[in-house]
C-alpha cells in the first residue's frame, strides 16, 4: 500500500496539467502563463505537505519546504495578478521573512519535542514583524531610524543571554 503512495503527486500533476491544456484547447479563458506560474510553486508546496500527511509522518522537513513554497506562490500570485507591483518588491521583502518564521512554526508543530525550531520560528517573526512595517513606512520615520541605528544592541544581549546561560549551566 505504501508503494502506491508516491504516485498520487504525479498523477495529480498529470490532472491539473491535462486539464489546463484541455481548457486552452477547448477556448476556455484562462491566466496566461505570465501569471499563473506561481500556481507551480503552491501546486509543490501543497504536494510536499501531502506527502507529509499521507507517508509516515517522519520526515517534517516536508512541512518546512511545504508552508515556504505555498506561502512563497500565493505572495507572489499577488504580484502577477496586479495586486502590487514588481517594482515594489525591495518594500515587502519582509513577507519572505515572516514565510520562513511561518515554515519553522509548522514544522515545530509536526515535531513539537524539537523545540530547536522555535529559536528561528520566533526570531524571523520578529524580524519581519519589525521589518515590514518600516519598510512599508508604517512606522514614525524618527521611531524607524533610532530602530535601524540600535539593533545591534539585541544581537548584543543575545550573546549575553548565551553567555549567561553557559556560565549557570557549569555551575550546576
Amino acid at each position: 500500500m505504501s508503494n502506491r503512495r508516491p504516485a498520487i503527486i504525479p498523477a495529480l500533476f498529470l490532472i491539473l496539467l491535462g486539464a489546463w491544456l484541455l481548457a486552452q484547447n477547448l477556448g476556455v479563458p484562462l491566466p496566461g502563463w505570465d501569471s499563473a506560474w506561481p500556481g507551480l510553486l503552491v501546486f509543490f508546496g501543497l504536494a510536499f505537505l501531502l506527502q507529509f500527511f499521507l507517508g509516515d509522518r517522519r520526515d517534517s522537513g516536508l512541512i518546512f519546504v511545504g508552508v515556504a513554497a505555498t506561502l512563497v506562490g500565493a505572495f507572489f500570485f499577488a504580484f502577477t495578478l496586479g495586486y502590487y507591483r514588481w517594482t515594489d518588491m525591495s518594500r515587502y521583502w519582509p513577507v519572505f521573512v515572516l514565510i520562513g518564521s511561518a515554515a519553522f512554526f509548522g514544522q515545530w508543530l509536526a515535531q513539537p519535542r524539537d523545540r530547536g525550531l522555535l529559536v528561528p520560528a520566533f526570531l524571523a517573526l520578529v524580524v519581519g514583524g519589525v521589518a515590514l512595517p518600516i519598510t512599508l513606512q508604517a512606522v514614525n520615520p524618527a521611531l524607524a531610524d533610532l530602530i535601524i541605528r540600535f539593533w545591534p544592541v539585541v544581537l548584543v544581549l543575545l550573546g549575553l543571554g548565551l553567555l549567561l546561560s553557559v556560565f549557570q549551566r557549569r555551575n550546576r
